[in-house]
């Protein structure tokens, strides 16, 4: 057996960057979702990425021997905690960064998953849909105990509180292992929680089971976008196809999201990086630069649009939208009033109090000291002359 695929992605109706990566190939597929301040969360899912991209063509084990596809994926899980451990000791500005993560493995016979976080993958056989992954988070334990119903856990608002992730704690937990027992003809769904958090399980089910994998790739992060994800969405849809029946063409090597951007890092991240990942190639400059062609250097489509499928169809596309940093696009700034013009000094001694001055008593506002003097010596007149007047009269 072996995987057709299409992979998508997209920013979703807030974010301004995408912390999700995913990749895909013939035997691997993977998602991570990716959580951190600063661009912690780019780094992290990008680094996840980089190190399971390197099970890809040997996931580990011979064929009908399952138990070494699940070591190699707890070993890269381990591996991809001391690295990113490494790297928030060298850089505090990627301190407490993490990521979810779903490694799908096909050795030819057995498909193995690992699994941590609250990405999701689904499987869909002859209409029926079924969780395969169960979440690590605080909600899920709710579920689990009967404390709340599946139906409050999709909008109770600590639903993305995380028990376990692949985060820079060297002591952290390994991956699950689950050994699926899948078939030809079944479709696979690896999600973020931007999709699983936003539409129900039903309508998972009814969009995942379009006849095409790229539409229906399509159509669930439309949906989501529609009801309003306010996280970054990516989806894996990947058909398992007998190796016998399909083309036996190489499949090239897809990332999507943050892995398929360099990354800037600083200098003593970059070099922690190399330090813990001796064994695989890194750019000098940027680390996660071409992470696509390391990962498959012969076989990998640098448009984005190689083909997967019997047919000359595209299978996967990198689907991300700009989105605005709000809601709604930002309006320019109203034109503030224009400043009066500074208005002539105005005379106003008729209510100024003069300065106290030590010694003296103020004098009352209009009334000037030189004037005192005259105006009494004018009543004295004519108080003399009123007395003249009626002595005389």
């Amino acid at each position: 057996m072996r995987f057709r695929y299409a992979l998508g992605t997209d920013l979703g109706t807030v974010r301004t960057n995408n912390e999700d990566s995913a990749f895909g190939s013939g035997r691997l597929l993977i998602l991570a979702d990716g959580m951190g301040g600063h661009a912690a969360g780019e780094v992290a899912s990008a680094v996840a990425l980089r190190v399971f991209g390197g099970l890809v063509g040997e996931p580990g084990g011979s064929a009908g021997d399952p138990a070494g596809s699940a070591d190699a994926i707890l070993q890269a899980g381990r591996r991809t905690r001391r690295a990113l451990h490494a790297m928030s000791e060298a850089d505090p500005k990627l301190e407490s960064m993490g990521t979810t993560l779903i490694a799908v493995a096909c050795d030819g016979e057995q498909v193995t998953v690992g699994h941590i976080g609250d990405s999701r993958l689904y499987a869909l056989r002859q209409g029926a849909l079924y969780q395969v992954t169960t979440d690590h988070t605080h909600v899920q334990r709710l579920v689990d105990t009967g404390q709340l119903t599946p139906e409050r856990a999709r909008t109770h608002p600590y639903r993305s509180m995380l028990l376990k992730s692949l985060d820079d704690q060297p002591a952290g937990a390994d991956l699950d292992i689950i050994e699926c027992e899948l078939q030809p003809g079944d479709r696979l769904l690896l999600c973020s929680d931007g999709l699983s958090d936003y539409l129900s399980p039903e309508h998972i089910g009814t969009l995942l089971a379009g006849p095409d994998r790229t539409e229906a790739a399509h159509a669930l992060m439309d949906a989501a976008l529609e009801v309003g994800t306010r996280d970054n969405v990516t989806v894996i849809v990947a058909d398992l196809i007998d190796d016998g029946a399909a083309s036996v063409s190489p499949e090239p090597a897809v990332v999507v999201g943050a892995a398929s951007e360099p990354i800037d890092l600083s200098p003593d991240a970059a070099a922690a990086l190399r330090a813990s990942l001796p064994d695989l190639p890194l750019d000098t400059t940027a680390p996660m630069a071409g992470v696509a062609r390391a990962l498959s250097p012969d076989r990998y489509d640098t448009a984005g649009t190689g083909d997967t499928s019997d047919s000359s169809d595209t299978d996967h596309k990198d689907h991300t939208r700009a989105a605005p940093a709000d809601d709604a696009p930002a309006l320019p700034a109203e034109e503030a009033p224009a400043a009066p013009p500074a208005a002539e000094p105005e005379d106003d001694s008729g209510s100024r109090t003069e300065p106290d001055r030590r010694g003296e008593v103020p004098v009352p506002g209009g009334v000037t000291p030189s004037r005192v003097p005259a105006l009494l010596a004018a009543v004295a007149v004519l108080a003399v002359a009123i007395a003249l007047g009626i002595i005389l009269g």
